[in-house]
């Protein structure tokens, strides 16, 4: 079982891949972006996991926090159309993420992420954020954006293959997982 819940741990770190639509979104002010943010929050809403290990099936509830926080983001707007924006992240902080299966105690397993984004660029479409590092791009729903704060939102809802000892596992995650920025 801790098996289990370190890889659905692990995956729910790497599935930032997909955005969910919004019936009524919010007008974003891309000139609200540029500048230095700081992370301060880390967390997730639905958390759902399903695989069968074993032969067993196995489904359950998961839920992510951060604590820790040492990460920042700095958005720099291209100086002309021709240029791209750029984002460089700095700094990292601890992921813990709790899974429970019914029946059974929570497993709380702990992380550190040593690096928030990375360095790539960056575009607004609606209100979507898409950051592109290393020729990856995740996009973001922007769920709040001000002067002062931004929040972003990532819908997951993958099928993934994992290892588990020396079986192959196909798992499926699906949640809601935000990350809150404030401006220095």
């Amino acid at each position: 079982m801790k098996k289990f819940a370190l890889f659905l741990f692990l995956a729910t770190i790497t599935l930032f891949v997909s955005c969910g639509d919004d019936d009524d979104p919010i007008v974003i002010d891309q000139s609200l972006i540029p500048g230095a943010w700081d992370l301060t929050e880390v967390r997730s809403e639905n958390g759902k996991a399903s695989a069968t290990v074993q032969g067993i099936p196995l489904s359950g509830d998961y839920s992510i926090t951060g604590k820790d926080y040492a990460a920042s983001a700095v958005f720099t707007e291209a100086a002309s159309e021709s240029e791209p924006n750029t984002v460089t992240g700095s700094g990292g902080f601890t992921l813990v993420a709790s899974f429970t299966l019914p029946t059974q105690d929570p497993i709380e397993i702990e992380e550190t992420i040593p690096e928030l984004i990375g360095t790539g660029e960056w575009t607004v479409s609606g209100n979507t954020l898409s950051i592109t590092v290393q020729q990856e791009t995740t996009s973001y729903e922007i769920t709040s954006l001000t002067e002062q704060s931004m929040t972003l939102k990532i819908a997951i809802d993958e099928e993934i293959m994992v290892d588990i000892g020396n079986e192959s596992v196909t798992a499926s995650v699906t949640g809601d997982q935000f990350i809150t920025l404030a401006k220095q």
